[in-house]
C-alpha cells in the first residue's frame, strides 16, 4: 500500500514538472504562476507547494534532473579505447551534449540562462548544479587528452586542451539558443568544425582528426 502511495505522490511530482516545463517555454519564468503550473497539471496551488516550496525550487528540480541525464551521457559516450579515434570520439561526446537541449524548446533553456544570473538562493544552487556538469565533462575530456597522448606532434596540455573545447562547445551552444535560425542540425555541424580546428595541425599523420 505504501509502494502505491509513492508511486502517485512520484506521478503526481512528475506531472508538476511536466506542467511547469510546458508554461515556463510558452510564458517565461518570471511570468508563470504557480497557480497555472498547479490547474494545468491538475492539483491545487495547495498541493504543489507540498513538493516544491518556490517557483525556484521547481525550476531547480527539473534542471537537476536534466543535468544526472547529461552527466551520465558522458560516463561512456564511446569505446573510444578501441576506435583510438580521439577527435571523433570528443566530437561524439559533445553531440550527446547537443542532444540534451533538443529536450525543450529554445526559449525554455534562455529563461533558465536568465534566472541563473539572479542573485537569490535558487539561481546559485542551479549553478552549481550546472558546474556540475561542467565538471564532469572537463574532467572527461582531459581524460581522454591524456590516454591519447601519443597521438600527438607536440605536447598538448589536457586541462588547457579541456577547457579550450569546452568553451567553444558553451559559446556554440549560446548562440544556438539564442538564434532562433539555427537548426538542431547545423548546431552539431558547428560543434564538430570547432572541435576539428582546435586538434588541426596537432595530431601525428595516420591519426584521426
Amino acid at each position: 500500500m505504501a509502494g502505491l502511495r509513492e508511486d502517485k505522490k512520484r506521478q503526481t511530482q512528475l506531472n508538476i514538472m511536466e506542467s511547469a516545463k510546458n508554461i515556463f517555454s510558452e510564458k517565461g519564468f518570471e511570468a508563470a504562476s504557480m497557480a497555472e503550473i498547479a490547474k494545468d497539471a491538475g492539483v491545487g496551488t495547495g498541493t504543489i507547494y507540498n513538493y516544491f516550496p518556490s517557483k525556484g525550487a521547481l525550476l531547480l528540480r527539473i534542471f537537476t534532473e536534466e543535468a544526472e541525464e547529461m552527466k551520465g551521457a558522458l560516463e561512456d559516450p564511446f569505446s573510444t579505447e578501441e576506435s583510438g579515434d580521439l577527435v571523433g570520439s570528443i566530437i561524439g561526446a559533445m553531440h550527446g551534449f547537443a542532444e540534451f537541449f533538443q529536450h525543450y524548446p529554445k526559449p525554455f533553456w534562455r529563461e533558465l540562462f536568465h534566472v541563473m544570473t539572479a542573485e537569490v538562493e535558487e539561481s546559485i544552487r542551479l549553478r552549481k548544479g550546472l558546474f556540475g556538469i561542467d565538471e564532469e565533462m572537463m574532467k572527461w575530456i582531459m581524460y581522454m587528452i591524456e590516454s591519447h597522448s601519443d597521438c600527438f606532434l607536440i605536447r598538448v596540455d589536457p586541462q588547457e586542451a579541456a577547457y579550450a573545447i569546452y568553451s567553444a562547445a558553451m559559446s556554440d551552444t549560446m548562440f544556438y539558443m539564442y538564434n532562433e535560425e539555427m537548426g538542431h542540425e547545423a548546431y552539431k555541424e558547428q560543434l564538430s568544425k570547432h572541435i576539428r580546428f582546435l586538434f588541426e595541425g596537432k595530431m601525428k599523420p595516420g591519426k584521426k582528426e
